[in-house]
């Protein structure tokens, strides 16, 4: 083989661990080995022609490791991202962290009438909090109600999308007991009927910006007698009572006159709503009269007071009806002792649109004045009937008043 110099040899593309290199030392070619080589490589211009991830894994020794950590990574940059802070070269440590928000949005968002609005960039962080008013689905007030115990004017409120009207008419009054004569019979006071009930929703958009509510008046109970050998006084009935003409609920009926024979109860046959309220107990001329109608959905009867029989003996009164949709144990009064006025009818919670019971019918007396009715219980109970009583011994027991009427107007937004 002809003499050739080493810069005429081809130039090898890799560097094989097993290969022999040949190379000028000193003005001498000489041979060596690939890790004779690389040990001999320390510092980093010398590092520098080490450019793919082969040539660089052959190093082990400390010293060149080192060169390429301080000389060749300096040029190796890691840039913090969107969302991001921190970053450098890898020549040296560097941290990357989340980059804080201005303003500071650290705080408690949202709330019944607000809800919390976020801003979040392409890579999911949150970049913004703001609160916005609920609207649409809710509202700060999601109802309005408006309650009437007496007569007046509904205005509708903004945004108003239904309307719901719940009404309990007004009690029927009972009547008195008669005051007779020793061997003439003299009946108890007849009690009045329960208010009636209704409930209606409507579409707001159908009523007008306001709308007239009737308070029907309660029934009142007939007057105690005084004159010997007199019939009782009739009760009066209670109103209608309604909301324009949307929705309405009769009063109860009233108790008629207590004579010899019978004292009429007050009746519901043509009272005007969703449901009916409950007849009265009748009285009678022999003893306890009849005890009220109960309901399972208006408000019922009162009970009938007691009779004077002909041969003179006091009667006790006739409980109520029970109120049974308002009530969950109860729900009506008892008739009262000899002489003694009956009980209270059971009444709901003030403002609230449900019916009350019937009162309780009084205890007749031939010693001394007779009982009186019960009122009925709030809303819509009848009065109770008022006791018979003997001539000079005393007065007949006054009917019971009836109970009080109500309208609740509830707006949903």
């Amino acid at each position: 083989m002809a003499d050739v110099k080493i810069s005429q040899l081809p130039a090898a593309s890799v560097v094989n661990t097993n290969d022999i290199l040949v190379l000028n030392q000193g003005g001498t070619t000489k041979t060596a080995s690939k890790a004779l080589v690389v040990a001999g490589l320390a510092t980093s211009s010398e590092l520098a022609g080490y450019a793919t991830t082969a040539q660089i894994a052959g190093l082990t020794n400390t010293a060149q490791v080192a060169a390429i950590t301080t000389q060749q990574l300096s040029a190796i940059s890691i840039n913090a991202g969107t969302g991001l802070t921190g970053g450098g070269t890898l020549a040296a440590n560097s941290t990357i962290a989340i980059a804080a928000l201005s303003p500071n949005p650290t705080g408690t968002y949202g709330s019944s009438t607000q809800i919390p609005v976020l801003t979040v960039n392409q890579i999911g962080q949150i970049t913004g909090v703001t609160t916005q008013a609920v609207s649409g689905g809710g509202s700060a007030t999601p109802t309005d109600v408006q309650v009437f115990t007496s007569s007046g004017t509904w205005t509708k409120p903004a945004g108003a999308k239904s309307v719901q009207v719940t009404i309990v008419g007004a009690g029927g009054g009972g009547g008195s007991g008669r005051k007779t004569a020793s061997g003439q019979s003299g009946a108890g006071g007849g009690a009045g009927a329960g208010g009636g009930f209704a409930i209606r929703t409507l579409d707001a958009a159908i009523l007008s910006a306001t709308e007239t509510v009737t308070i029907g008046a309660a029934g009142i109970g007939g007057a105690s007698v005084a004159t010997n050998s007199t019939n009782g006084n009739a009760g009066t009935a209670g109103g209608i009572t309604s909301f324009n003409t949307w929705v309405f609920a009769g009063g109860g009926g009233a108790a008629g006159v207590a004579t010899t024979a019978s004292g009429p109860a007050g009746t519901n046959t043509t009272q005007r709503a969703m449901f009916a309220g409950s007849s009265g107990g009748g009285g009678n001329n022999t003893g306890v009269g009849a005890s009220g109608v109960s309901s399972n959905f208006a408000a019922s009867g009162g009970g009938a007071g007691g009779a004077v029989p002909t041969a003179p003996v006091a009667s006790l009164g006739a409980p109520s009806g029970v109120s049974y949709g308002s009530f969950a144990t109860g729900g009506n009064a008892a008739g009262g002792t000899a002489g003694s006025a009956g009980g209270a009818g059971a009444s709901v919670d003030p403002n609230v649109p449900l019916p009350g019971s019937g009162g309780g019918g009084g205890g007749s007396s031939i010693t001394g004045n007779a009982g009186a009715g019960g009122h009925g219980g709030n809303y819509g109970g009848g009065g109770g009937g008022g006791g018979a009583a003997l001539d000079g011994a005393g007065n007949s027991g006054a009917g019971g008043n009836g109970g009080a009427a109500i309208v609740v107007v509830t707006t949903y937004f």
